[in-house]
C-alpha cells in the first residue's frame, strides 16, 4: 500500500462514529506487526458498518482480538517504566524528565503520566465489550463453540492480567467486567464497580480463570499462522503460565506448580522436545542461536575466548526452532507499523534520550558472580543486558535496542517481553521451594537437572539416579546413560536441562550452614531473578509478592534504598522509612 493510500484510508476512518472508528484504528493502526498490506490494510472504506454489526462471524471476532493486542502493545513503555523504575534495576540519568525522576524515588505527581490507570482501563473496556459480544455471537451461533472458547478464553485471561498490573502497582483498584460508555473518570470508575485489594483481586481473578471454558492455546490456523515473519503463536497470552502466577500470589503452590510444569513439559512442534522451555546446554561456539555462553572448548582459561550467545535472544532475527524454546509471550515492534519502539527514547544514547540505565545494584550483582572458570562475572551482564562506552562510563541498556544498525537508522525493531522460559523456571523453582521441593528448586537454578542426583563411579544400575522419582508436579527425569538399558542410549525428557546459572557458564551458589532451606532459596531466587530478568517488565511485582508473603517489607524497601543510595540520591533514606510501611508501596488513584 502506497502512503498516500494508507493516509486517506486513515482518514476516512476517523470520520466515522467515534465507537466505530477506534476498532478499526487499532486494527489498521496499532497492529501493523500483525498484518501485512496486502492482508489487513486493504479495507475500503466503504467496508465500515455500523458498530451493532461489528460482530458478524469469526473474522470480526480474530479482527477484534488482534485489535485488542495491538493496543496492548501502547502499553510497553508504561508496563516496564512501572515495573522496572519504581525498583531497583533501573535507575535515571542526568537526561530523565521530572516525571522519570518522581517514578524512580517515589514522589509522584497526580499529573505524572506514567501513573495514568487510564490507559489500562481502556483495553479493560475493550476487553469486556470484545467479551460481551463474543457470548452474545455463541449465543447467536454466529460463533461457533471452540472458536468461542478460544477468543473468550483469550481475552479473558489478557483483561485477568491487565488487572493484576493494575492492583500490583496502585494497591486497591475497582474491577469492572461490564462495557462503559467513558473510563476517562477514576471517580465514575470507583463509583460504578467494587474496589478490590491485592488478595481479594487474586482470588477474584482466580475464581473467573478457573471458569474459563479452556487454558489451552489456540488450534485455529487463522491465529496461529506468521504474518510478514511475525509468528502470530507466541503474541497471545500463554493462559497456563499466567494462571500459574495467580496461584503464586494465592500461596496455593501445588497449584502453581502443576500449570507451570504443565508448560516445562510440552513438546513445541517448531522446537527439538529436549530443548522445548527446558534451558537447554547446547553450547556451540559457531552458532549463535543457542543461547548458551562459555568458552572455545579446551580454552575455558583464556578471557579472549569467551562467547556470550546468550543476549541473541532479544534479537530481531527471524525466528527459529531456538526461538521456539526460549519464548512464550513476546510481541514485535516493526520498522514500517504503529506502534513504533518506545525504547530507543528511553534507553539509547545514539538514537534516544538516553533517560534510563542499569542502576549501580544491579551492575554490582553481575560483576560480583563466579564463573565455572573462576573468572569474575556475568555474561547477562555487561554485553548481554547493558553495554558501557569504551571509559565504562554511561551504561546503556540495550536488551530492547542491540541490533540497532546504523547503516539503516529507521529501523527500531525490538521487542516486548512478557513470558519465556527463564521466567516460567524461576517462577516454577519459586512455587516448588515454598512447596517443600527444596533441592529441585535449586537445581533448577543453578545446574539443571542433569546434575540432580549425580552416578557415582563405578555404578552398574543407574536407573534410580538423575531423576527425582516423584509425582507431577516434582517428576523430572534427567538420566542420560549408556549403561542403561543397554544397547540403546537412554536420553530422559530433561537430561539437556542446563539450569538457569549453568547456560551462562555460571557456579552454583551455596546455601550458606546452618540457614534454613526455604528462605535462602527464596532470596537466591530474588537475586537470580534480577540478573536474568532485568528490565523486563517483572521486577516490582515480584518484590510486592515476596515481601507480602513473607512479611518484610525490608526485602522491597531496601533494594529502593541501595539502589538510590548508591545513585547518591538525598532522599534515599526518607524513601526507605517511607517503603517500610506497605501503605506507601503503591500508586495514587488520581482524585478525578
Amino acid at each position: 500500500m502506497r502512503n498516500h493510500e494508507f493516509k486517506k484510508l486513515n482518514v476516512e476512518i476517523m470520520k466515522i462514529k467515534y465507537t466505530i472508528a477506534t476498532r478499526f484504528f487499532l486494527i489498521i493502526s496499532l497492529v501493523g506487526a500483525l498484518y501485512s498490506c496486502s492482508n489487513f490494510l486493504d479495507v475500503p472504506a466503504e467496508e465500515v458498518v455500523a458498530a451493532k454489526n461489528m460482530y458478524r462471524d469469526k473474522n470480526d471476532a480474530d479482527a477484534a482480538v488482534k485489535g485488542i493486542y495491538g493496543k496492548f502493545m501502547t502499553l510497553a513503555e508504561q508496563y516496564v517504566v512501572l515495573n522496572e523504575l519504581r525498583a531497583d534495576l533501573m535507575d535515571v540519568t542526568p537526561n530523565a524528565d521530572y516525571y522519570l525522576q518522581q517514578i524512580s524515588s517515589h514522589n509522584v505527581s497526580a499529573d505524572n503520566p506514567y501513573a495514568d490507570p487510564t490507559p489500562f482501563y481502556e483495553l479493560i473496556n475493550e476487553c469486556n465489550d470484545a467479551l460481551v459480544n463474543f457470548t452474545k455471537m455463541h449465543n447467536e451461533l454466529k460463533l461457533l463453540t471452540e472458536p468461542y472458547n478460544q477468543r473468550y478464553s483469550d481475552i479473558g485471561t489478557l483483561r485477568s492480567f491487565l488487572y493484576l498490573e493494575l492492583v500490583t502497582q496502585y494497591g486497591k483498584v475497582p474491577y469492572i467486567t461490564k462495557p462503559m460508555e467513558s473510563v476517562e473518570s477514576m471517580k465514575t470508575l470507583e463509583a460504578s464497580a467494587p474496589m478490590l485489594d491485592i488478595p481479594t483481586m487474586v482470588d477474584t481473578l482466580v475464581n473467573f480463570m478457573e471458569g474459563l471454558p479452556t487454558l489451552d492455546r489456540y488450534t485455529d490456523p487463522d491465529m496461529r499462522t506468521s504474518i510478514d515473519g511475525y509468528p502470530m503463536d507466541v503474541m497471545f497470552i500463554d493462559k497456563k503460565f499466567f494462571m500459574g502466577d495467580l496461584y503464586l500470589w494465592q500461596n496455593n503452590y501445588l497449584a502453581a506448580a502443576s500449570m507451570y510444569k504443565s508448560l516445562m513439559d510440552m513438546d513445541i512442534s517448531r522446537a527439538n522436545s529436549y530443548d522445548s522451555y527446558k534451558i537447554p546446554r547446547t553450547f556451540d561456539p559457531y552458532n549463535i542461536d543457542k543461547y548458551n555462553s562459555g568458552y572455545y572448548r579446551y580454552y575455558y582459561w583464556d578471557v579472549n575466548s569467551k562467547l556470550n550467545h546468550w543476549p541473541y535472544m532479544f534479537s530481531t532475527r527471524n525466528q527459529d526452532a531456538d526461538f521456539y524454546t526460549e519464548w512464550i509471550w513476546v510481541m514485535e515492534f516493526d520498522k514500517v507499523y504503529k506502534p513504533t519502539n518506545p525504547f530507543f527514547k528511553l534507553f539509547s544514547k545514539t538514537q534516544g534520550d538516553y533517560m534510563l540505565k542499569p542502576s549501580e545494584s544491579i551492575v554490582d550483582l553481575w560483576n560480583s558472580q563466579v564463573q565455572q572458570n573462576g573468572f569474575m562475572g556475568d555474561f547477562r551482564g555487561n554485553t548481554g543486558s547493558y553495554k558501557t562506552g569504551d571509559d565504562n562510563s554511561q551504561p546503556e541498556i540495550t536488551k530492547y535496542t542491540s541490533e540497532f544498525d546504523p547503516l539503516d537508522p529507521f529501523n527500531k525493531q525490538g521487542k516486548f517481553m512478557l513470558q519465556r522460559a527463564a521466567l516460567l523456571h524461576l517462577r516454577y523453582s519459586e512455587a516448588a521451594n515454598r512447596d517443600g521441593e527444596h533441592k529441585i528448586a535449586y537445581y533448577l537454578i543453578n545446574q539443571g537437572m542433569s546434575s540432580y542426583n549425580p552416578i557415582p563411579d563405578g555404578v552398574t544400575d543407574v536407573s534410580m539416579y538423575q531423576r527425582t522419582l516423584k509425582p507431577f508436579p516434582y517428576d523430572f527425569d534427567a538420566l542420560s546413560s549408556a549403561v542403561y538399558h543397554q544397547p540403546s542410549m537412554y536420553r530422559g525428557p530433561w537430561y539437556r536441562n542446563a539450569g538457569i546459572r549453568g547456560r551462562v557458564y555460571l557456579g552454583s551458589l551455596p546455601i550458606p550452614e546452618g540457614a534454613d532451606s526455604l528462605q535462602a532459596i527464596e532470596h537466591m531466587l530474588i537475586n537470580e531473578d534480577a540478573r536474568e530478568m532485568a528490565f523486563e517488565g517483572n521486577r516490582w511485582g515480584d518484590l510486592v509478592r515476596i515481601a507480602l508473603r513473607e512479611n518484610d517489607p525490608s526485602i522491597l524497601a531496601d533494594r529502593v534504598y541501595e539502589k538510590l543510595k548508591k545513585d547518591n540520591h538525598p532522599e534515599a533514606d526518607a524513601v526507605r522509612q517511607k517503603l517500610m510501611n506497605p501503605d506507601n508501596w503503591f500508586l495514587p488513584l488520581p482524585a478525578k
